[in-house]
């Protein structure tokens, strides 16, 4: 079956990303694959390294249930879950290529970050040639109106 993968992070514009991906993928009869892939900067830390990155990964695994509790209970869309540990870029090119029905990956952009405004390009810059589905950024600041009337 088709589907529409969704990083999620730690921002609220994950949920806005979600919630467009799950409008969309109803009105399509995709499926919704989350993604979340933790970056290994704690790696430098040998004897700490794997309780914080049980921490991180506990606080994302939570995050991921609120997301999904607040974005697709009006659509009825029950997400996929996959969680990467690694490089951002490489992690999504990785689940892409296990999901070869994806039809679209979505990015959520923050509205008070401006680390998004170098981190976003630079992603979609090193994925972009690798790939063969649409990149879609989707605000953080779009009402669910408007959400439900773009697709």
């Amino acid at each position: 079956m088709s589907s529409i993968i969704v990083c999620i992070d730690t921002t609220n514009a994950s949920e806005t990303a979600l919630r467009y991906a799950c409008y969309k993928a109803k009105d399509a009869g995709f499926t919704v694959q989350i993604l979340a892939i933790l970056e290994a900067s704690y790696k430098n830390l040998p004897f700490a390294a794997k309780a914080i990155g049980n921490e991180k990964r506990q606080q994302l695994e939570t995050r991921i249930k609120k997301l999904i509790d607040v974005a697709c209970k009006e659509t009825g869309i029950t997400p996929a879950i996959s969680i990467r540990e690694g490089d951002i870029s490489a992690e999504i090119i990785r689940e892409l290529k296990t999901t070869p029905d994806c039809k679209m990956i979505v990015f959520g952009k923050s509205q008070n970050s401006l680390s998004d405004n170098t981190v976003l390009p630079k992603i979609v810059g090193k994925i972009g040639s690798k790939i063969n589905v649409p990149v879609t950024i989707v605000p953080e600041n779009l009402s669910d109106e408007f959400l439900k009337s773009l697709v």
